[in-house]
């Protein structure tokens, strides 16, 4: 027998689905403490603790959770590129746990630098026990080109499009999805040579594939199990101007050495075809090697590798803080913990015409903190 408490908003089915313990199983500690964490994973709780009481027939698990708030009106104000120049503004709404089945749907816009609206919702699970899950956005923003912007010159796109990915879930760590989208860009007629087609507008059909194997303990940050993610996406039609491939690996490993942890990442973006300026890969943006943190770079593939040492300072710990007692349950059971790592971090870029060698890396290191 499973009983859920504490879940005032979240359904029962949510939380259930998450366990490898059943009603009328063998009960295994360890177990009980892997579904712990992953129904932590949800991302929807402060706290989640598995408990059992025996009985003359056997063990009856109590399920015991905190809820965080869920909707959340948010003002948005952040640096581009580290640049405090490059400032947007703007707000959003953000429902993280909609009808109470971990849905998520969020709508933003900003102003300012690279300003934008967009709107998405996902969905973990949907069609009962066929386990699939899907999620759809769609987006109009005018961003500066991170190609130019290595080279000093200041070139903006025009970008309208929407996403939709639709996947099924294998037991509780394997996932297989296909994406299908769509963008339109646009340059600055004084830029249209830099398109695909001469008219300066390249329109982008896009389609997907995406499979994922995911043991972490927990996704926040792990301790122990392992992250494999390979994807292709095929971009235009085959015979068109516009018609180019993304293919990439995201391969990570987290290795207990008691309440320490050894974690290993090696990740690939690679291209085949013509790959315009303004799908290329970069550093110093969005994807940084540590210790070049505002060292920017441009190329069409792409290669990282790090590896950290992470040890725990101060162990996870709830407080019930004074500001957060006026939202009740909402504002309990919140987790204040704090970690070191000390780490090394490698990566290239280059071009297709262009042969790797250890002269494209650049490799840093260092040590962070993680709250």
């Amino acid at each position: 027998m499973v009983v859920v408490q504490g879940n005032e908003k979240t359904k029962e089915e949510t939380i259930l689905r998450e366990m490898k313990l059943k009603p009328g199983g063998h009960f295994d500690p360890k177990v009980a403490r892997e579904d712990e964490l992953r129904i932590s994973n949800l991302g929807i709780f402060n706290r989640v603790q598995v408990d059992y009481v025996p009985t003359n027939r056997g063990v009856i698990l109590v399920v015991t959770v905190s809820e965080m708030w869920y909707l959340f009106p948010y003002p948005i104000i952040f640096r581009n590129e580290r640049d405090w120049k490059r400032l947007s503004v703007g707000a959003g709404l953000l429902h993280t746990n909609f009808r109470g089945r971990r849905e998520v749907i969020d709508f933003s816009f900003w102003l300012g630098f690279n300003p934008a609206v967009r709107l998405a919702y996902s969905n973990p699970w949907i069609f009962g026990k066929l386990k699939f899950y899907t999620s759809f956005s769609v987006f109009a923003r005018r961003i500066r080109n991170q190609s130019f912007t290595v080279l000093d010159s200041v070139v903006n796109e025009t970008q309208l499009g929407f996403n939709w990915r639709i996947g099924k879930r294998f037991g509780h760590f394997t996932y297989l999805d296909i994406n299908f989208g769509y963008r339109q860009l646009k340059l600055p007629a004084r830029n249209a040579g830099l398109t695909l087609s001469a008219s300066g507008k390249d329109h982008l059909p896009q389609v997907g594939l995406s499979f994922r194997y995911d043991s972490r303990d927990l996704w926040e940050y792990a301790h122990r199990g392992n992250y494999l993610n390979l994807w292709v996406t095929k971009t235009g039609w085959f015979g068109k101007k516009v018609d180019y491939t993304r293919y990439g690996a995201d391969a990570r490993k987290y290795i207990p050495i008691g309440p320490t942890t050894l974690a290993f990442r090696g990740a690939t973006n690679l291209s085949s075809g013509t790959i315009p300026i303004y799908d290329q890969v970069h550093f110093g943006f969005l994807t940084r090697i540590r210790g070049h943190f505002n060292e920017r770079r441009t190329g069409e593939n792409l290669l990282i590798g790090s590896a950290e040492f992470r040890f725990p300072i101060k162990k996870i710990t709830y407080h019930n803080w004074g500001p957060f007692r006026s939202m009740g349950r909402y504002g309990s059971n919140l987790r204040l913990g704090v970690s070191g790592a000390l780490f090394v971090d490698t990566g290239a870029l280059w071009f297709q015409n262009q042969t790797l060698t250890r002269k494209d890396f650049i490799t840093g290191w260092g040590a962070g903190l993680h709250f």
